[in-house]
């Protein structure tokens, strides 16, 4: 069966034999119900789509692979995404300008490559380990998200990694985001109020008209960065964090010392 012969006839049980065989589903139109109690791991699905304000409830989607997929306004809920990978996948539907939403969902381990992201929140998901490459996340909200872990009696440390990401009026209040890895990125006018980003590193990234009230910058790197009019004394802390020496007069005149070249 060629991928145009699947796309024109899949069914409910064609689906089902496709996942027997191992083979990728491609070029399919599916449905959020036929994944349920299926063993998705490493299957690969490739240009495929769901209807817009698709449902995945419980589902358990570890493992997977997914890429050139639209989920428009998609809504997660207690699902499993352990370790499951997403490249060039669309989460964002235009004809409603509305975003996905992931709620009480398990994102250990995932990757998102190249995906539009816009407009989605994620209330309550586990994100340790996450990363996001490439993404689209303008308006996105992580509030309330868990970077950590607990293993055994022991609490692991919050790891999360952000790269070339647009994160501009993004919600990211309220944060454990210690060491975590958020280069390249826009934080335009995002709200980083009351979010720990010990030693993180941040360099080159823009913080211009960012909401930083309490934010805690203790070590955190950001040489190359873009930090606006940021104000010292409106950060939670600051001692140990790195700098270029081209940024200083900025921070500076946000103290109200004003720099006179020499």
């Amino acid at each position: 069966m060629t991928p145009s012969d699947i796309s024109d006839a899949l069914t409910f049980k064609t689906f089902s034999a496709l996942l027997q065989s191992g083979k990728p589903i491609e070029n399919a139109e599916l449905e959020a119900s036929w994944l349920e109690g299926k063993d998705l791991r490493e299957v690969v699905f490739r240009n495929c789509s769901f209807e817009p304000g698709s449902e995945f409830n419980g589902i358990d989607m570890r493992e997977s692979i997914w890429k050139d997929t639209q989920f428009p306004a998609g809504t997660f809920k207690s699902c499993d995404l352990r370790e499951a990978k997403f490249e060039n996948c669309g989460f964002y539907y235009a004809d409603t300008r509305g975003g996905s939403c992931f709620r009480h969902t398990d994102l250990s381990d995932v990757e998102f490559h190249n995906c539009d992201l816009r407009l989605t929140i994620f209330p309550y998901s586990e994100m340790f380990c996450i990363a996001f490459q490439n993404c689209r996340l303008t308006g996105a909200s992580l509030e309330g998200c868990d970077f950590g872990k607990v293993a055994g009696k022991h609490a692991l440390k919050p790891r999360a990694t952000f790269s070339d990401c647009q994160l501009n009026y993004a919600t990211l209040s309220d944060l454990d985001l210690e060491e975590c890895i958020m280069t390249d990125c826009d934080l335009t006018s995002s709200n980083l109020t009351n979010t720990n980003l010990t030693n993180a590193d941040l360099k080159r990234t823009t913080l211009s008209d960012a909401e930083t009230d309490d934010l805690d910058l203790t070590y955190a790197d950001l040489r190359g960065a873009n930090l606006g009019a940021m104000f010292l004394t409106s950060l939670r802390g600051y001692r140990g964090m790195v700098i270029s020496a081209s940024q200083q007069h900025l921070l500076l005149q946000g103290l109200g010392i004003k720099v006179d070249p020499d």
